[in-house]
């Protein structure tokens, strides 16, 4: 189901089991795991995109496992902790509808994009489960107290627009159109500093001092070439030293 693929600097994950609409088994989650290590280890990697093939982006946990008694709670929050720890951005490319677990996953992404038509819903209340702590802190904070009680606690279902205007989605763009949006915003990014980038993603997520990463960017060959690039009137070269 997941496949892993490379463009230079650009890594895409693509969730393709349309099927089942990308609903997670075990075996997929490791699977996932195993894809984003590969990344964190290639430091010729800059930018991750994560997307889904099909209707939907993620269903979350596969049914079929619920029922047979597993626990696919656990190591989907350990995925989107691995995201959120991740040494370069994750653009989530939302192809569809965020369900369940799902949506932990696109809100541990550093930057989203959705189609118009995506809707957003987790139903562990009407399948008398409880997301994940930790998944619902994510919620609130990313999405505020107030929309992650409607998805919570009424398992409301929000529509393309209420989830841009939540911050589910910085935008909304037609379902054919997603693939090259997300490959721009991708090749936008390769062309910023890495150090600098990986530093602010950690102190994004992280929350602790900065004080250490800000005075190596400082210190870096790359904000020195950042200051001659400019003094030249050309475009920087930066090679994360």
């Amino acid at each position: 189901m997941i496949r892993l693929e490379r463009d230079g600097p650009i890594a895409r994950i693509i969730l393709d089991a349309p099927d089942r609409r990308n609903a997670l088994r075990l075996t997929d989650m490791a699977e996932l795991t195993d894809a984003l290590s590969d990344i964190d280890d290639n430091t010729e990697l800059r930018v991750a995109v994560l997307t889904g093939r099909g209707s939907v982006f993620c269903a979350g946990a596969d049914f079929a496992e619920l029922e047979a008694g597993n626990r696919p709670d656990i190591p989907l929050t350990e995925l989107s902790t691995q995201i959120t720890a991740l040494r370069v951005p994750v653009i989530g490319a939302f192809n569809g509808g965020v369900f369940g677990a799902g949506l932990d996953l696109a809100l541990a992404c550093d930057l989203r994009l959705g189609v118009t038509g995506m809707v957003a819903q987790v139903p562990a209340a009407a399948i008398g489960v409880h997301y994940p702590g930790a998944a619902i802190a994510r919620a609130q904070s990313r999405l505020g107290h107030l929309v992650a009680s409607r998805l919570f606690l009424a398992a409301e279902r929000l529509s393309d627009e209420q989830c841009r205007d939540a911050g589910l989605v910085s935008d909304l763009i037609a379902p054919d159109d997603l693939d090259e949006a997300s490959n721009a915003l991708a090749t936008h990014v390769t062309k910023l500093a890495p150090l600098s980038v990986e530093g602010m993603k950690r102190s994004l997520n992280q929350g602790d001092s900065a004080r250490k990463r800000v005075t190596t960017c400082f210190a870096s060959a790359d904000h020195a070439e950042a200051l001659a690039a400019r003094r030249a009137k050309r475009l920087p070269h930066f090679t994360r030293s």
